[in-house]
């Protein structure tokens, strides 16, 4: 699933997500970016409707991803 997200990067998408993820239970932005992070893959989105704010979300939290 992490080479599917990150050939996510730039385009945007929703993210379904775990229910103790931050921005549960969905997100929908720009995929801004990823870093790798010892404990996995962590992803960077501008959620719609808030330009400048970023939220990050770590892989695991991820059920799936769907570009909009």
């Amino acid at each position: 699933m992490t080479n599917d997200i990150r050939g996510l990067k730039g385009r945007i998408v929703t993210f379904e997500l775990q229910p103790d993820a931050p921005g549960a239970p969905s997100v929908t932005g720009r995929v801004l970016g990823m870093i790798e992070a010892a404990d996995g893959l962590v992803v960077t989105v501008e959620p719609t409707g808030a330009p400048g704010k970023r939220l990050t979300v770590h892989y695991q939290h991820i059920v799936s991803a769907t570009p909009a």
